[in-house]
């Protein structure tokens, strides 16, 4: 596989309308705010049974980890603070019933925590590759809410549209009843045939992260780990962070699910951070080539890389054009 190193593309300098800058809220400061420890444990996706051509095509081999600690309890104060000013702006997806995506545009402690490259540098050692903050700004900071209905699942059976997160409790797991994050240890072509065949995932592959308190996260390859936010059982206040990032070496394939996105997100905004995240993906392609210019009389390779950059570009063109018929993909609630 060619390898494209890309350098990190910062965040946009226009700000779309509809989303309020927030007033009077905290300054990130990555010395008092990061606390961040390794995790004790990651499993592999070998170990949750994907084949090694499928394993080929992913960034790193990290499934999920065990939890770990990211914030210092200042850090998660000053996160709950803000994530509470930005529940007001919560809307609801077919998939989940309260969410605030976006939020990296309206609150500038959730952009600088989000982008930290402390944070970025420290998840790229435990994937044991290199990564960027994800370039798709809605990508960056999403916040789920519990719903107002308890009994009602935080999220479904799902992945996630993009390849590598940490989902981190921002609310204390350990204040309310239910509310857990599940993971299913196995693959998603399993989940897919179980539920065709209208069987329940079996109890013993669901794994139930142990979460210590606020600020601590598991990371994930979330594009290829089932996962879900189980239900409050009593009334009480669940909220999570979801992170994403992007792999630096962007001759990966591109997980980014377009139609999906458009889905969830307000459709000029989808379109516009997805068209940026691609030229960004098609310009650092073509900066590596020329950065590694040298002479050679292989034509055939020269032409197969100059189609594998071209299809960045005609591959995120055909999917801008395609995505009106598509539907959310989850694997429902059991």
């Amino acid at each position: 596989m060619r390898r494209y190193i890309a350098n990190p593309l910062a965040f946009p300098a226009a700000h779309p309308q509809g989303y309020p800058t927030l007033k009077d809220e905290p300054e990130f400061d990555a010395r008092k705010h990061l606390a961040i420890e390794l995790p004790s444990q990651t499993t592999s996706l070998s170990d949750f049974g994907y084949p090694d051509d499928e394993i080929a095509e992913c960034p790193t081999d990290l499934a999920i980890t065990s939890t770990f600690r990211i914030l210092s309890p200042e850090g998660a104060a000053c996160l709950l603070e803000v994530a509470r000013l930005l529940e007001p702006h919560a809307r609801s997806v077919e998939r989940i019933s309260r969410m605030v995506r976006g939020g990296a545009y309206q609150s500038k402690f959730l952009r600088d925590f989000c982008s930290s490259p402390v944070l970025a540098e420290a998840m790229s050692n435990i994937c044991r590759t290199p990564l960027l903050p994800h370039t798709i700004p809605h990508q960056l900071g999403h916040l789920n809410y519990n719903p107002e209905k308890v009994g009602e699942n935080v999220d479904k059976w799902h992945v996630d549209t993009l390849r590598i997160d940490f989902v981190l409790f921002v609310t204390d797991p350990n204040s309310v009843e239910g509310g857990e994050f599940e993971y299913f240890r196995g693959t998603k072509t399993e989940v897919e045939n179980l539920k065709r065949a209208g069987m329940p995932l079996p109890a013993e592959k669901i794994v139930q992260a142990e979460l210590p308190g606020p600020g601590y996260a598991v990371l994930q390859q979330g594009n290829m780990v089932v996962h879900r936010a189980k239900a409050l059982s009593a009334p009480g206040e669940r909220i999570t962070l979801v992170n994403g990032y992007v792999p630096r070496d962007v001759g990966f394939p591109d997980f980014t699910r377009f139609d999906q996105l458009a889905l969830a997100d307000p459709e000029h905004i989808a379109a516009s951070e997805y068209s940026r995240h691609i030229t960004w993906m098609g310009r650092e392609a073509l900066d590596a080539r020329l950065n590694d210019f040298h002479f050679s009389a292989d034509r055939q390779a020269m032409a197969s890389e100059l189609e594998d950059i071209a299809s960045i570009l005609s591959n995120a063109a055909r999917n801008l054009r395609s995505s009106e018929k598509a539907k959310m993909e989850h694997f429902g609630d059991e």
